[in-house]
C-alpha cells in the first residue's frame, strides 16, 4: 500500500475489521476526503484520536494502529456535515500522515502482520469467548436476542474476536488496545476477561432491575388496596384511618394548650399532612414532629411545698452530716418561697465522686414536691446533644433539655445537670456554650430547639448542677453558677451513713433479713479504715456488698445461724486489707516527709522521700512523675536550706560534696502543685541535719526563696485526708487559719494545728528534737 489514502479521524469510536459503523463526519476536509474516496473507489483509513475531545487533532495526537475501510453509504446533509457507512477491512499501522485537520489528512501504511500463536490454546479461549459472548448477548435485557445468536455463526477465532470487540461494551483504550494487538491469543485472553467483567454488571444490573420492579410492584398494589380500605372506612363512618389520626392528634394539640403561636404552625403542619399521602417520609416526619409538640408539657405544673421543717427532714433523712451543705440549700428554697418568680441563682454541687451530689438534688425535688429528670453531660462534645437536630431527616430528635422536660409531664421540674465539668467540644459546636441560654434567666422564657422550632420557656425548670473539678467548667458557665462544695466525709459520718443507709438497702439488694447477717460497728470502721480510702462512700458501699454476697450465698447454701461480721473476720471476707501501712511506720528514717495534696477526687496524702550521694557537686535529681511547679518546689527548698545552711545548723559542706535525689512514691501518678514546698523543705533539711520527722506530723504550704510559707487551696479535703491516713499532727500557713471554721468540730478536736509563717516554724514544728 504505497500510495496515500484518505484518512479519517475519529473522536470516540474504534471501527474494528468486519464491523459496520455508521459515522457523522462534522469537519469539511473528511467530508471532501470522503467524496475523493467514493469517487476513486479505493479504500480509506480510519484512525482513533488519542484524546477524544481534541476538535483539530494533529498527527501526533492519531493513534498508530487504524483500520482500513471502505463507504457502503453516505449522505450529504444541508448544513455541510455528512452521515456515512463504513465497514472495516483490515488492521493497518501507519507509516507517515501528511496534511492537517484543515486540509485534510492523508496517509501511507502498512498491513499488520499476524503473531503465531498456540492453536490449542486459541481453540480452548475461542470456545470461552463464545460462550461468555452469548450469556451476555443473552442475558441483555436491552439486546435484540438475533444479536446473541448472530455471535454462533461467526467462523473462525479472528473473525469472532473482532466481532466480540465491538459488539461489548468497552472502554475506548481497551478497544484501541486489541485493534493494535498482533497475538489473536492475548486479544481473546483479554475479551474472555472483559466479557467474565460485564456478565457480573449485567447480573447485577438484572437483579435490581427486578428488585426496582418487584417494589414498584408491590407500592402500586398497597395503593390501591389503601385506597379501597379508606373507602370502605368512609362507608362504615370508621375514623381509624390516616384521617382519624390526624383528628386525634388535632385534639392532643388543643388539649396540651401551647402558646397560641405553637398551635397555629401546628394546625398549619397538619392541614400540609391532610394533603399527603401517608407513606411519603416527610409524612412521617411532620407526625412524630407534632407527637412531640402535644407530648411537651405547656401548662401542666406541680406545686411547690412551701415547708422548710418539711424539706428539712427530707434533707436529714437522705443524708447524714453536710450541715454547712443543708444549710446553703435551705437558705435557697427559702428565697424561692418568698419571691417564686425571682430569677434564682443556679446552684452546682462540687465535690469528688460518691459524696452525695445527685441524691442531694433528688432530696431537693421530693422536698418540693417537684418532678426529678437528670440530663447526663459527660462526654458529650455536640452542641445538638443540647440544641436538638434539624427536623431535615427521618430520626432527627429534639435536645437532651426537651426530653427531659416531655419525661418530667411537668414545666417546672427539678432537672439536674450532671458532670457539668466534663463537657467537651470539637467541629459539632460547643454544647457549653448552648448551655448558656438554658441557664440564662434573660434567655431561657424563649429557648429555641432546633428540632421544635418553636420557642419554649424554661424559666420555671429548677436547674442543679453537679461537677467534680470546679476548675473544668468552663469559665462562661462558673459566672452563672453558685458553686457549694461537698468536700467528703468524716469516718464517724460515714460509719452513720453506712448503718443508716447504705447497709439496709444493700441488704433488701441482696434479698437477706436482718437476722441472717449482722455487721458489728467495729467491722463498719475497720472497712472504712483498712479497705477503703476514698472521700465519699462508693467503695463503702462496694464492700458491704462484697459481705452481703458472701452472706447470700452461705444462706442458699445451707446455713441457719447469723453471719455475724467482726473487726477480726474481715479479713476472711473480703481479703487482706490494701490500706495496712501507717504513716508513722513509713517516716522512720531522716529524709522522708509526710505531704497533703488535693484531686478531683478529694484530699490524699504524699510521701516525699530524699537522699544523698558522696563526692556530688550539689545536683540533685527528681523523680516521681513530677510536674514542672513541683520541682521548682524542690529547687527553691535546696536554695532556701543552702542559703540559711548556718542559721538552720547546717554544715555548708553539704551543698558542694553531695548529689540529692528527692523521689515522690506512685511514681505513675502525674504530681504537680506549689503547696508540696514546705514538705520538700522539711525532707531535705531532715536529710541534711540528720533529724528524723516526726511520723504523725503531715504538712501543707507554698515557699518561697524569703522563707516565707504562702497559703493554699483545698485545706478541709487536704485535713480529711490527714484524718484518713492516721495523721495526728498538721502544719498549715498562717493565712489558712480561717479555713479551719469549714472543717466540722469533731475534725479539729481530734487533730492538733499547728501554724506557721517562715522557715524556722516548719521545722521546728516537724523535726524531732536534736
Amino acid at each position: 500500500m504505497p500510495e496515500p489514502l484518505p484518512l479519517l479521524p475519529l473522536q470516540d469510536v474504534v471501527l474494528m475489521p468486519g464491523a459496520i459503523a455508521p459515522l457523522t463526519l462534522y469537519r469539511p476536509a473528511e467530508v471532501a476526503a470522503l467524496a475523493r474516496h467514493i469517487e476513486t473507489g479505493s479504500s480509506m483509513l480510519v484512525l482513533a484520536q488519542r484524546h477524544a475531545e481534541a476538535e483539530d487533532p494533529t498527527p501526533e495526537l492519531l493513534h498508530e494502529v487504524g483500520c482500513l475501510a471502505r463507504a457502503l453509504r453516505s449522505v450529504n446533509l444541508p448544513d455541510g456535515t455528512a452521515r456515512v457507512l463504513v465497514e472495516g477491512l483490515a488492521r493497518a499501522r501507519v507509516t507517515h500522515v501528511d496534511g492537517d485537520a484543515l486540509a485534510g489528512f492523508t496517509a501511507t501504511c502498512e498491513p499488520m502482520e499476524a503473531q503465531a500463536d498456540d492453536p490449542v490454546q486459541v481453540a480452548a479461549l475461542e470456545r470461552a469467548v463464545r460462550d461468555q459472548l452469548h450469556a451476555l448477548l443473552g442475558d441483555d435485557l436491552d439486546r435484540p436476542d438475533d444479536l446473541a445468536r448472530a455471535g454462533d455463526t461467526i467462523p473462525g477465532a479472528e473473525r469472532l474476536a473482532d466481532y466480540a470487540a465491538g459488539v461489548m461494551e468497552l472502554p475506548l483504550e481497551v478497544r484501541q488496545g486489541l485493534l493494535a494487538e498482533p497475538s489473536l491469543a492475548r486479544r481473546l485472553e483479554r475479551l474472555a476477561f472483559e466479557g467474565a467483567v460485564a456478565a457480573e454488571r449485567q447480573e447485577l444490573a438484572n437483579r435490581l432491575r427486578s428488585t426496582v420492579q418487584d417494589a414498584m410492584d408491590r407500592n402500586q398494589r398497597e395503593y390501591f388496596l389503601r385506597e379501597q380500605l379508606t373507602a370502605i372506612r368512609a362507608e362504615l363512618g370508621d375514623d381509624s384511618g390516616p384521617g382519624g389520626d390526624l383528628d386525634r392528634l388535632r385534639q392532643r394539640l388543643e388539649a396540651a394548650e401551647p402558646p397560641e403561636p405553637v398551635l397555629e404552625e401546628a394546625l398549619e403542619e397538619l392541614d400540609r399532612m391532610a394533603r399527603m399521602h401517608s407513606d411519603a417520609a416527610e409524612y412521617t416526619v411532620s407526625r412524630n414532629w407534632l407527637e412531640w409538640l402535644a407530648s411537651m408539657p405547656w401548662t401542666a405544673a406541680t406545686e411547690d411545698k412551701h415547708d422548710l421543717r418539711h424539706a428539712r427532714r427530707v434533707l436529714d433523712q437522705d443524708h447524714w452530716g453536710l450541715d454547712s451543705v443543708k444549710d446553703r440549700i435551705l437558705e435557697y428554697l427559702a428565697v424561692r418561697q418568698l419571691n417564686p418568680s425571682a430569677r434564682g441563682v443556679i446552684l452546682c454541687f462540687v465535690g469528688p465522686p460518691g459524696v452525695g451530689k445527685t441524691s442531694l438534688v433528688k432530696s431537693i425535688a421530693l422536698a418540693l414536691g417537684r418532678s426529678f429528670q437528670g440530663v447526663s453531660l459527660g462526654g458529650v462534645k455536640d452542641e445538638s446533644e443540647i440544641r436538638g437536630h434539624r427536623r431535615t431527616y427521618i430520626g432527627a430528635m429534639p435536645g437532651r433539655i426537651v426530653q427531659a422536660l416531655k419525661r418530667a409531664a411537668t414545666r417546672n421540674p427539678v432537672l439536674l445537670l450532671d458532670e457539668l465539668d466534663k463537657m467537651g467540644h470539637d467541629v459539632r459546636g460547643d454544647p457549653a456554650s448552648a448551655l448558656l441560654e438554658v441557664l440564662d434567666p434573660a434567655q431561657n422564657t424563649a429557648f429555641i430547639d432546633h428540632y421544635l422550632d418553636l420557642p419554649i420557656d424554661l424559666s420555671q425548670v429548677m436547674f442543679i448542677a453537679t461537677a467534680n473539678v470546679e476548675d473544668d467548667i468552663p469559665h462562661a458557665l462558673h459566672d452563672r453558677l453558685e458553686v457549694v462544695h461537698l468536700p467528703g466525709y468524716l469516718e464517724e459520718e460515714k460509719l452513720e451513713i453506712a448503718r443508716r443507709h447504705l447497709v439496709p438497702r444493700v441488704r433488701d439488694e441482696h434479698g437477706l433479713r436482718p437476722d441472717q447477717l449482722r455487721i458489728r460497728p467495729g467491722a463498719i470502721t475497720e472497712l472504712i479504715r483498712r479497705y477503703t480510702r476514698e472521700a465519699g462512700v462508693r467503695q463503702l458501699e462496694r464492700g458491704l456488698a462484697r459481705i452481703h454476697r458472701k452472706a447470700a450465698r452461705k444462706v442458699v447454701e445451707g446455713r441457719r445461724r447469723a453471719l455475724v461480721v467482726t473487726p477480726a473476720r474481715l479479713p476472711e471476707l473480703m481479703g487482706p486489707p490494701p490500706f495496712h501501712v501507717e504513716p508513722a511506720e513509713q517516716a522512720d528514717r531522716p529524709g522522708v516527709a509526710i505531704g497533703l495534696a488535693w484531686t478531683p477526687v478529694g484530699g490524699e496524702i504524699l510521701f516525699v522521700e530524699a537522699t544523698r550521694f558522696p563526692q556530688g557537686k550539689g545536683a540533685m535529681k527528681l523523680t516521681g512523675s513530677l510536674g514542672d511547679v513541683m520541682k521548682e518546689s524542690v529547687e527553691a527548698a535546696l536554695s532556701l536550706l543552702r542559703s540559711r545552711a548556718a542559721s538552720l545548723d547546717l554544715p555548708a559542706e553539704a551543698f558542694t560534696a553531695w548529689d540529692y535525689h528527692v523521689h515522690v512514691p506512685s511514681g505513675a501518678i502525674p504530681k504537680d502543685g506549689p503547696s508540696a514546698g514546705i514538705t520538700m523543705l522539711t525532707a531535705l533539711a531532715s536529710l541534711i541535719s540528720g533529724r528524723r520527722v516526726r511520723g504523725s506530723v503531715a504538712m501543707t504550704g507554698e515557699l518561697t526563696l524569703r522563707g516565707k510559707v504562702l497559703p493554699v487551696g483545698g485545706v478541709k479535703e487536704k485535713v480529711l485526708a490527714a484524718r484518713r491516713a492516721g495523721v495526728l499532727e498538721v502544719v498549715l500557713p498562717a493565712h489558712n487559719a480561717h479555713d479551719l471554721e469549714d472543717i466540722p468540730a469533731a475534725l479539729r478536736r481530734d487533730l492538733t494545728f499547728t501554724f506557721v509563717e517562715e522557715v524556722g516554724e516548719v521545722l521546728e514544728a516537724a523535726l524531732e528534737r536534736a
